[in-house]
């Protein structure tokens, strides 16, 4: 069977998997496009793009349900847009093996969240909740302003890895904000337009990589884009904590191929 076929149908189901999280698929998009390309900054952009126009036909079924929380992507859209814009140019002074070491952790640290999502263990912070308790916000948990540096941190990580963050943004909403899931999700997917699109435009940038650009990329746009329609409209009809887990479960041993290939 050709490769763009098997490649075509992969991302398809991605983009409907990932889409019912509020993520991009970037944890899955790399390694898939790494291993049919080969090429590391093509596999990179490849991600972006894909994770990109999956976001963006995600929150068209999340805006006309109204479950987008515009004032979190605001304050955690932006430090992480900034952040993954950056890495593209950062990634040319980066070792591949310290790229497979992050993104290694990264896929394993996603994984354990998705398995054991963070209400599950009792995650809290005696920080979080005395800033709750000096700057009360009136609809959050915490006022949200005082989590932009840690998306800022968070895209770094994510901008080396090559991946978008959405796994990293659903869980701090809900565990941090107490959020709605659902809302939540929703959010997290508009979060990820933003962090994807600086995280492409970093990498194009900083490097001179026109082969992505093809007919072929077209094709695999269109059916992420399809996928991701089909994704939200599924979530709210599933056992969302079981699917989350078997995502997981299937994702860490993923982070430790790479994490050992490192050294290898």
């Amino acid at each position: 069977m050709n490769s763009i076929v098997l490649i075509v149908i992969a991302v398809f189901f991605i983009a409907i998997t990932f889409s019912m999280f509020g993520m991009g698929g970037g944890l899955v998009y790399i390694p898939l496009f790494l291993f049919f390309y080969g090429n590391k900054s093509e596999a990179f952009i490849l991600s972006f793009l894909c994770v990109l126009v999956s976001s963006m036909s995600s929150v068209i079924v999340y805006q006309k349900a109204k479950l987008i929380e515009w004032r979190l992507v605001a304050y955690l859209g932006v430090p992480l847009a900034v952040m993954m814009f950056l890495t593209g140019f950062l990634i040319n002074f980066v070792s591949g093996d310290f790229i497979k070491i992050i993104l290694g952790l990264t896929l394993v640290a996603a994984g354990l969240i998705l398995t054991f999502p963070m209400k599950d263990i009792g995650f809290s912070s005696s920080i979080f909740r005395k800033l709750n308790k000096r700057f009360p916000d009136k609809k959050y948990k915490m006022a949200p302003v005082f989590l932009s540096p840690l998306t800022f941190i968070v895209g770094f990580f994510a901008g080396i890895s090559g991946v978008a963050a959405g796994i990293f943004d659903t869980p701090i909403m809900v565990s941090i904000l107490k959020l709605p899931p659902h809302s939540a999700v929703a959010t997290s997917s508009a979060i990820v337009i933003m962090a994807a699109f600086s995280g492409a435009l970093g990498r194009i940038l900083s490097k001179n990589i026109v082969g992505v650009f093809n007919y072929q990329l077209v094709i695999i746009l269109l059916f992420v884009f399809l996928g991701a329609q089909i994704g939200p409209k599924i979530s709210l009809n599933i056992n969302k904590h079981l699917f989350r887990r078997i995502c997981g479960i299937a994702i860490t041993p993923t982070g430790l191929f790479y994490i050992l290939k490192s050294f290898l």
